[in-house]
C-alpha cells in the first residue's frame, strides 16, 4: 500500500476553491449554499452568453459611444445605451438641439 492510503484527500470548492470541510459529505461539491447559487448564476450567465453569441442575434452597439455588448446577458435584452452616462450625454444632446430649434 502506498503512504497516503490512510489519508484523506482534501477536497476544494468547485466555487471559490476553498477547502471543504473533512465532515463535508463525500457528495458535497461545494463549501456553503451561497456559494452553490453564486456558481450557479455565473455558469447560467456564461451559458447565456454563450448562446447569444453563437446566435449571433444576441449583439447592440450604443448610438452614443459604439459599445457593443451582448443583448439579453450584460445588459437588458431591449437597452438601447450602454450606461447611465450614454443616456445622459444623449438626453443633453437631443435638449440642446430643441433649445436652438426653438428660438
Amino acid at each position: 500500500m502506498s503512504e497516503d492510503a490512510g489519508q484523506a484527500v482534501e477536497r476544494a470548492c468547485e466555487g471559490c476553491g476553498s477547502r471543504l470541510r473533512p465532515s463535508a459529505p463525500p457528495r458535497a461539491r461545494f463549501c456553503s449554499t451561497a456559494c452553490r447559487a453564486r456558481h450557479w448564476r455565473r455558469d447560467l450567465r456564461l451559458r447565456k452568453r454563450v448562446a447569444a453569441e453563437l446566435d449571433g442575434a444576441g449583439r447592440a452597439e450604443c448610438p452614443e459611444c459604439g459599445t457593443t455588448w451582448v443583448a439579453g446577458v450584460d445588459r437588458r435584452s431591449n437597452a438601447v445605451y450602454c450606461s447611465r452616462r450614454c443616456v445622459t450625454r444623449a438626453w443633453r444632446a437631443r435638449k440642446e438641439s430643441f433649445g436652438e430649434r426653438s428660438q
